[in-house]
This record gives C-alpha cells, structure tokens and sequence, in this order.
C-alpha cells in the first residue's frame, strides 16, 4: 500500500500531466511551467519536483499521449474502426496541439527520432492491415506517415488568409487522406494510385 505522501505524490503528477494536456491542445502559445502550476493549483516547485523543465513535460505528455494511441489502436482494432478513422484521429490531435508540437521540435533529434518511431510502431500493423484489406495504397509505407505529419507541422506553421484556421487545417487533414486512402476505378475495380 502506498504511503499518503506517495500518494499526493502520484495525483500531484496526474494533476501535472492533465493540465498540461488539456493546455497543449487549448493554446496556441507553449504555456510556462509556472502557468502549469497556477492552473493545477500546486506550487511551483512541486511542478519542478516532477518535470525539471517544459521539455521533459512535454515528453511525458507525449509518452501518456503515445500508451493512450495504442490502447485506442487496440480498441478500433477489436471494434472493427478503419484505419482512416484512426489516422484521422491521429492528425487532428498533431493539429490541435500546436504548442507541443512546437516542444517537441526542441527536443535533440535523438529523442525526437524515438518518438516517431514509436508512433509509427504503434500505427503499422493497423496500417498494413488497411493495406491487405484494399483499403489504402499498395505503393504507401508506414515511414510515410512522417513525411505527413511535417507537412501538416508545416502547414499548421503558415497563416490563412481569412477563414477558420482549424476549418484549413481539417480540410488538409481530408485532401491528405483522400490522397493516401485507395479508391477503385470506377467499372475496373483497380485501385487509383
């Protein structure tokens, strides 16, 4: 059994972990660790006790982030979701989360690296399964979710004129995957490449 301190201990990290989440996809602007600790309602210094600055925050958010994908992953798997669907998901939440995002490009480009492969780790076999199935492109590969998610970093990056950004973004996050996802031909039942 865990001891009162550890246990204040632990809900003071969650407390720190969901405020940050909930922040990085409110704001548009990265949030200092001392707004972190306003909005939790802790002190400075027990934020600081848990993550010794905004980056090793940011990459436990990520982590929590990451675990919560693949329990999704699993459940669209078990529930028969598409991968689409899922991929859909996936790049809304980069979108949304502008500040971490932004974060994460501070981070050296080693730990950076093992996020993405995580992410695309975690992705793949749904991916290849939507292959096998017909449903996305022959010619696509796992590795090529990379290139989109800085496409859509980049796009995020640049100022519409006029217009809803987020309206923008999604209709980007459709072209994307109308582009990535197989459709037959009509009267030939090859798919379009």
């Amino acid at each position: 059994m865990l001891t009162p301190r550890r246990d204040d201990a632990r809900r003071n990290r969650e407390s720190i972990l969901r405020e940050a989440d909930a922040v990085f996809g409110d704001s548009s602007d990265v949030v200092s660790m001392d707004e972190i600790a306003r909005r939790t309602g802790l002190g400075r210094a027990t934020v600081y006790r848990h993550f010794s600055d905004r980056h090793a925050l940011a990459a436990a958010v990520v982590r929590q982030n990451l675990e919560a994908l693949r329990r999704s992953v699993n459940t669209a798997n078990s529930e028969g979701r598409s991968f689409r669907d899922l991929l859909h998901l996936v790049l809304s939440t980069q979108v949304s989360m502008r500040p971490l995002a932004i974060l994460l490009r501070e981070l050296p480009a080693k730990d950076q690296r093992q996020h993405v492969a995580t992410l695309i780790g975690i992705l793949t076999p749904s991916f290849r399964r939507a292959q096998a199935e017909g449903d996305l492109r022959e010619d696509a590969e796992p590795a090529d979710l990379t290139v989109i998610m800085s496409m859509l970093d980049a796009a995020a990056e640049t100022r519409h004129a006029g217009g809803d950004p987020g309206v923008a973004m999604q209709r980007i996050i459709s072209i994307v995957l109308d582009g990535l996802f197989a459709q037959p031909t009509p009267g030939t039942g090859r798919m379009l490449a």
